[in-house]
């Protein structure tokens, strides 16, 4: 059983990795477009970024 605390908590980190995800992903993408290549391992850390928030808001729903 979650409480209600925890499920709070869990919603807001979900959240904020989620737009912290979705803005590092638009940094790398321009970042890699301007011809800085490494920039590819930033997008696959918003990857698992997203997915921990996905994962955090899933929890939160129950």
């Amino acid at each position: 059983m979650i409480t209600p605390l925890l499920s709070d908590w869990m919603r807001r980190i979900g959240v904020g990795c989620l737009v912290l995800a979705v803005l590092l992903f638009a940094a790398a993408v321009i970042a890699f477009a301007a011809g800085f290549e490494p920039a590819f391992l930033a997008m696959l850390f918003a990857l698992g970024l997203f997915t921990f928030a996905v994962g955090a808001l899933s929890v939160a729903h129950r």
